[in-house]
């Protein structure tokens, strides 16, 4: 819907264009095919190479988000099967529904770390409040999180729950999150050249309000049809670039974190049998968020 103000005025120029021309018969002003053809071709592989970037950039995102689902289900796999059991049963059940519901914690931190959204209210109920108020007050509340994930490990191996065998393995996984959370913010806070894009809308515009005057010799009334035809791939071409460039954004086509962080959380809750398990998210207008 954003394009289209911008076709629409390309229209009308071509309308106007092509009533002068075919009206009036004034052809001082009008062109061969021959330049733009040329233009047309370098302008596709400019906004071909752009939106290639722009794309690289999603699908890293949605593979990284991935990772993101294996590494909290095999943590919380370990946690379940490779921490000790021969201890109190009670003591390390409670341990362990902490460290598991710390990871959906941080799952739900990242996410609104990304989209730049207060997560306090969404992670209290997967913190124990002793631990809430310093995550609120940090400055990086995922990379907090990890830390308390990171000395929730380093006191199971204390309290001898986790053997100095196991420990490594499971602390790479947190360094998996790390890595993670890194390579999101990388992605986030490097977007494409300013001057590149801009130069690229400024391009498309310039080459679709000229148009009329190239085709309307050879197209004579159907011009504005065939204006409004190549205006909307082009226009519709350079916002896509623009629209998938941040793909943890909001918009309909960016990444569905909140469903797929909300998928972690159910999915973490089974492993442990927690009954309090949320359903799915349901798209909304055929869009998933």
């Amino acid at each position: 819907m954003e394009t289209w103000p911008r076709i629409l005025t390309v229209t009308v120029v071509a309308v106007v264009v092509t009533y002068v021309e075919l009206y009036y018969n004034i052809q001082e002003y009008t062109l061969t095919t021959t330049p733009f053809t040329l233009i047309g071709v370098a302008l596709g592989i400019f906004l071909g190479f752009r939106n290639n970037a722009s794309y690289d950039k999603f699908w890293e995102g949605r593979k990284l988000w991935g990772a993101l689902v294996n590494t909290s289900r095999s943590l919380t796999r370990q946690a379940c099967f490779v921490i000790d059991s021969s201890h109190d049963a009670e003591e390390l059940q409670h341990f362990r529904e902490v460290f598991i519901k710390r990871v959906i914690a941080y799952a739900h931190a990242l996410r609104c770390h990304l989209r730049n959204e207060d997560p306090a209210e969404e992670i209290k109920k997967f913190l124990p409040p002793e631990d809430w108020g310093s995550i609120v007050e940090s400055k990086h509340r995922p990379l907090a999180i990890l830390q308390q994930l990171g000395r929730d490990l380093a006191v199971a191996r204390d309290r001898c729950w986790l053997s100095e065998h196991s420990f490594p393995f499971m602390d790479a996984q947190l360094n998996e999150l790390t890595n993670i959370l890194g390579a999101c913010e990388r992605i986030r806070n490097t977007p494409i050249p300013f001057s590149y894009s801009v130069l690229i809308h400024r391009i498309v515009a310039s080459y679709c309000l000229s148009l009329p005057f190239g085709l309307v010799e050879t197209t004579g009334v159907l011009t504005p049809i065939v204006v409004l035809l190549i205006s909307y791939a082009f226009f519709e071409l350079d916002a896509i670039g623009d629209e998938i460039e941040n793909p943890f954004g909001l918009q309909p086509n960016d990444l569905p974190l909140t469903a797929i962080s909300r998928n972690i959380e159910i999915n973490l809750l089974e492993l442990i049998n927690d009954p309090d398990r949320p359903e799915a998210l349901k798209p909304k207008n055929d869009i998933l968020l």
